[in-house]
């Protein structure tokens, strides 16, 4: 397995993984995953500025030539009233169904760590939906804790 930054030939497979990630969070029950038509290319454009952008990561998990994982991270930064003024993002991590519980997502997490911790990081911030066990449980075994809590209504 090697995980190394994103490269223009990945996109496709990279994208495939994306409808993946939507279909699963969908099946879930999360409001927000059902996809409009067209929605792997407003993906695609977001993807590719992210790959190009000096503030963020983007990294693939490579079996034998084959995207089965993806991470984005990004460095943000905070408002003038806060003490602390950048903070990483972990966008989205996915790895593909048949490769999970293999180690891949905590070797590509250490990755962006590594690099957060080179930007003198020490604040990550991730958001995942309520109902997704998997990836809870996987954060919470490296470590991130609850800070807050996002509602919503839907009528």
């Amino acid at each position: 397995m090697e995980i190394i930054n994103a490269q223009e030939s990945h996109i496709p497979e990279i994208i495939d993984l994306w409808l993946e990630f939507s279909e699963f969070h969908e099946a879930l029950g999360h409001p927000w995953y059902p996809l409009k038509d067209g929605a792997s290319n407003g993906f695609e454009t977001y993807f590719r500025k992210e790959m190009i952008a000096e503030k963020s990561r983007v990294m693939v998990a490579l079996d034998k030539d084959c995207v089965v994982g993806y991470i984005i991270a990004m460095i943000n930064n905070m408002t003038e009233v806060w003490v602390r003024e950048r903070y990483g993002t972990i966008d989205q991590l996915s790895i593909t169904a048949s490769y999970r519980h293999q180690g891949i997502g905590s070797k590509m997490l250490k990755e962006v760590l590594n690099w957060f911790k080179s930007e003198n990081l020490d604040l990550i911030e991730i958001s995942i939906a309520a109902k997704n066990s998997i990836g809870y449980s996987f954060w919470k075994k490296h470590g991130f804790k609850d800070s807050s809590h996002t509602l919503y209504l839907k009528r």
